[in-house]
């Protein structure tokens, strides 16, 4: 099992312990979605143009008004979940898109917890 200790008292190490008690494989790779919202919504041509051009898997989610939620960009990782490789990737991608508005500070792990 992993040592749940370890993980910093974050958002992200608050993800993990939550999906350690859940009894997630951390042992695996999984698809990891990372949220990249912006200041103002829909995105211009050009800025969508500019976001594929460096991140061609990226899709565009509009908003959705029943469950609050902003339009953005997503962005799907294959990688085993570790706390080092969740805030590196929306550090990364943060940076990417800053330049235009763009931020990355949530994630998600599409995989079913527990037997």
């Amino acid at each position: 099992m992993i040592e749940t200790m370890t993980w910093p008292l974050d958002a992200d190490g608050d993800m993990l312990r939550i999906l350690a008690e859940r009894d997630f494989d951390f042992d695996t790779a999984h698809n990891i979605e990372f949220y990249v919202e912006f200041d103002a919504w829909p995105l211009t041509q050009k800025q969508q143009t500019e976001i594929s051009s460096i991140l061609p898997q990226a899709s565009y989610v509009e908003p959705n008004e029943e469950d609050e939620l902003p339009g953005h960009v997503l962005i799907i990782v294959n990688s085993n979940v570790t706390h080092e490789f969740v805030a590196a990737e929306q550090k990364r991608l943060s940076n990417i898109v800053s330049n235009i508005g763009g931020f990355c500070n949530s994630w998600a792990v599409c995989s079913p917890c527990g037997t």
